[in-house]
């Protein structure tokens, strides 16, 4: 494996774990109440830091991203960002983080393959079906208080 791959393939894996840190965050700003003085700078600070992150990940590799990939990320981020945020509001209001965390999930658990499908004609396999099941069973135990 080149060494370009394997700094990519570190990246990816840093990414992979530090992926549910954020919401971890925003649950933990809630029980301390903090969450009213300081979403806005931690969700600019987590997707910020996330940026450079990966800006530093791309000039690791010698590789810069094209116009497209920009919009696409830029698009990208902007709705996590949302998500996030309306994650923090839905907290705010005293709805349950076992009830939260989990609808956020399961969106994305249900969009990504409804998209791929409808926007890409995508197939989904026997193993993917199974993994959204499989998931889709997961956020229900995780749910039940």
């Amino acid at each position: 494996m080149n060494n370009s791959r394997q700094a990519w393939m570190r990246w990816m894996l840093l990414a992979f774990v530090a992926n549910g840190l954020g919401p971890f965050g925003l649950k933990i700003l809630d029980e301390r109440g903090l969450a009213a003085a300081y979403r806005y700078q931690y969700l600019i600070g987590w997707f910020g830091g996330g940026t450079v992150l990966m800006l530093a990940a791309l000039l690791a590799i010698r590789q810069l991203p094209g116009k497209w990939e920009l919009l696409l990320a830029a698009a990208m981020g902007l709705g996590a960002f949302g998500g996030q945020l309306f994650s923090s509001l839905a907290l705010a209001h005293k709805i349950p983080g076992h009830v939260v965390f989990p609808a956020t999930t399961g969106g994305s658990l249900f969009v990504v393959p409804l998209v791929g499908v409808l926007l890409f004609g995508e197939k989904i396999s026997r193993y993917g079906i199974a993994g959204i099941l499989t998931g889709t069973a997961a956020l229900l135990l995780l749910s039940v208080s």
